[in-house]
C-alpha cells in the first residue's frame, strides 16, 4: 500500500485552518491547507481601497473588523506579527423621533437588561435554558427595555430571539467580561494582514498551501483520508493523509457542501442544533466628514463635539439600525450594520427588486433623515461603496454562529475526533462563550491541533 502524502489534510484556510496548520507544521507533521478561494482569511476579507489624493489606502472591512477585548490568542499573534493596532473611541449618538441626542436611555437599559439576564441564570438549576425572546416574556420584562436589549441581540449575534438561548447568553456575557469585550480594536493595515502573517509562517515550517482547491468529497476510514478536489480548470484530483481537519464554516456544514462517506452522522447532527445568523454591512467612503457639519436645525444644537468625535450612531427606527466610523481616526467611512433576522429579510428585499443600488440608496436615505441633508448632497460627497453577501457566498453561508436554546453542548460534542480521523474546528466549536469571534476561530483550530498531536505522539 502506498503510504499517504501528508500526515493531516486541512480543509479551509480560514483562522481556525491556519491555526491549526501552522501548530502541526511547527510540530513537524507534513500538513497541507486546501482552500477553495484564491485567498487565505475566509471571512476576514480586507479589501484595500485607493485614496482619493493618491496617498496610503484604506482597508476596508467586508467580513471580521474587530479585535474584541484582550484574547490572548489573537494578542499573542498581533504582537508576534509586529502589527499595529488601534482602539475605538468616541461619541456614541442616538436617533430617535428625529432627533440627534448624545445619549438615550435606552443604551443603558438594554444592557441591564442582559447583565440582570446572566445574574438570573446563576440562580437558576444547572440546565434550564430558553430562547432570549421566552426569557423576556417569563420574567415580564417591560418592552420599553426588552425590546431594545431583544433587538441588540439580534444585532451583535446575527441572531434570531426566538432561537438564540439564555443559557449561551450569559456564557457570552461572563466571558466578554473576562477580556474587556467592550473595547474594540482595529488592525491598522487590516485584518488581513494577521491571516496572511499565519499563511506565511504555515508556509515557512514546511506546510503546503493550495489555494483555489475546493474540495468537494472526503472519503475516510479509521488512520486514512482521501480528499476529492477540483483545480482552476476544473480537473479533479486527490490528496491522501492519516487525518483531516475540517475547518469550513457552519453553513457549509449545514448545506452539506462537501460529501463525507461516510457520513460523520454524531457531527453533523451536532451541527444542526447550531444556527448561523445573517449580517448586512455596508461600508461608505465620502470626501469628507460630512457628519462633522454643524447640526441643521436648533432642535440638534448642543451636540457639535459629539459629532466631531462620532464613532457609533444608533437609528433604532430605522434600517439600517447601526452604523460606525473608524474614530479616532478621521476617515470619511461609515458603516452600516444589519443583523439577524432583519438583515435576512434585508437580503429577500433586495434578490427581489434586483438592482445592487437598492442597498446603497436605503443607506443613504437614513444618512439624510439622520443628518437633514438632502440625496443629492450625499450622492456628490460618496467616492465609493462595498459590501459582500456573506449568506450567498458559497463558502461561508452565512456570516457567523450562534447557540439556540438547548444546544450548549453542541460545540464541544463537534469538536470531539471522530475515530481520531476526523476533527472538526471553527468558531462554532468554541467552548468558551466567543462564538462568531476571530479569536474563537483562532483558539480552536490551536486546540484541535494540539488535541492531534497528543493522540499522534512525538514525531
Amino acid at each position: 500500500m502506498t503510504p499517504p502524502r501528508y500526515d493531516v489534510l486541512i480543509v479551509g484556510a480560514g483562522a481556525a485552518g491556519l491555526a491549526a496548520g501552522r501548530v502541526l507544521a511547527d510540530a513537524g507533521r507534513r500538513v497541507a491547507i486546501l482552500e477553495a478561494r484564491p485567498r487565505v482569511g475566509g471571512r476576514i476579507l480586507t479589501r484595500q481601497v485607493a485614496a482619493e489624493n493618491g496617498g496610503e489606502s484604506i482597508p476596508v472591512e467586508l467580513g471580521a473588523e474587530f479585535i474584541h477585548g484582550l484574547p490572548r490568542a489573537t494578542w499573542a499573534l498581533t504582537e508576534e506579527a509586529a502589527l499595529k493596532t488601534y482602539e475605538l473611541d468616541g461619541s456614541q449618538l442616538w436617533f430617535a423621533d428625529g432627533r440627534l441626542t448624545a445619549y438615550h436611555e435606552q443604551q443603558r437599559q438594554s444592557h441591564q437588561v442582559l447583565e440582570d439576564m446572566a445574574r438570573w441564570m446563576a440562580t437558576q438549576s444547572p440546565g434550564l435554558d430558553m430562547t432570549f425572546a421566552e426569557y423576556l416574556s417569563r420574567t415580564a420584562v417591560d418592552a420599553s427595555a426588552g425590546e431594545p436589549a431583544a433587538n441588540y441581540v439580534e444585532s451583535f449575534n446575527a441572531a434570531d430571539r426566538n432561537r438564540i438561548g439564555i443559557a449561551a447568553l450569559a456564557k457570552q456575557q461572563f466571558a466578554e467580561d473576562a477580556i474587556e469585550a467592550d473595547r474594540l480594536f482595529r488592525v491598522e493595515a487590516g485584518y488581513e494582514s494577521l491571516a496572511d502573517f499565519l499563511a506565511e509562517e504555515f508556509v515557512r515550517a514546511g506546510g503546503n498551501l493550495l489555494l483555489a482547491k475546493p474540495v468537494h468529497r472526503v472519503e475516510w476510514r479509521r488512520g486514512a483520508v482521501a480528499a476529492h478536489v477540483h483545480d482552476a480548470e476544473g480537473r479533479v484530483f486527490q490528496l491522501h493523509a492519516e487525518r483531516a481537519v475540517i475547518a469550513v464554516p457552519l453553513g457549509v456544514l449545514h448545506a452539506e457542501a462537501i460529501e463525507f462517506a461516510p457520513r460523520p452522522a454524531d457531527t453533523l447532527a451536532q451541527a444542526g442544533r447550531l444556527a448561523m445568523g445573517a449580517v448586512v454591512r455596508v461600508m461608505l467612503i465620502f470626501r469628507d466628514r460630512f457628519w462633522c457639519e454643524r447640526p441643521r436645525r436648533s432642535k440638534q444644537r448642543g451636540i457639535d463635539r459629539e459629532l466631531e468625535q462620532l464613532s457609533f450612531l444608533f437609528t433604532p427606527s430605522e434600517i439600517p439600525a447601526t452604523w460606525w466610523t473608524p474614530m479616532p481616526r478621521n476617515t470619511a467611512m461609515l458603516t452600516a450594520w444589519v443583523g439577524g433576522p432583519k438583515a435576512a429579510a434585508l437580503q429577500r428585499s433586495l434578490v427581489f427588486r434586483a438592482d445592487p443600488h437598492t442597498l446603497l440608496n436605503q443607506c443613504l436615505a437614513t444618512l439624510g433623515r439622520v443628518f437633514e441633508i438632502p440625496l443629492s448632497d450625499l450622492n456628490s460627497q460618496l467616492l465609493s461603496w462595498h459590501t459582500h453577501d456573506w449568506q450567498a457566498d458559497e463558502y461561508a453561508r452565512g456570516a457567523y454562529s450562534y447557540v439556540p436554546a438547548g444546544a450548549l453542548d453542541a460545540p464541544e460534542k463537534m469538536a470531539q475526533p471522530v475515530e481520531d480521523t476526523l476533527y472538526f474546528t471553527g468558531e462554532h466549536t468554541d467552548t468558551e462563550g466567543h462564538w462568531g469571534t476571530v479569536h474563537a476561530a483562532l483558539a480552536s483550530g490551536a486546540l484541535t491541533a494540539r488535541r492531534l498531536l497528543k493522540v499522534d505522539g512525538p514525531v
